[in-house]
């Protein structure tokens, strides 16, 4: 495997840990709170062409938006 597919390979299983710490946070939540809107993660922006469009394809009439901490771990969520 080169270099260049090894990162990319990490980046995107720390990509799907973060989306699922942030769901896992999201429902988690304080007892007693009766609705939850946890944003769809797609998954990371450099595998997906164009994240709004891929969200309204989905079923996400709002389209959706690239989300991170820096530029390399950006991923998509899609708005409800």
């Amino acid at each position: 495997m080169r270099k260049g597919n090894v990162a990319n390979l990490i980046v995107q299983q720390v990509l799907g840990i973060l989306c699922l710490i942030l769901i896992w946070n999201l429902v988690a939540g304080p007892v007693g709170v009766d609705a939850i809107n946890v944003p769809p993660c797609l998954g990371p922006c450099s595998a997906i062409p164009n994240c709004h469009q891929s969200c309204i394809d989905k079923g996400f009439p709002k389209g959706g938006v690239c989300i991170g901490f820096s530029f390399e771990e950006l991923a998509c969520y899609c708005t409800q």
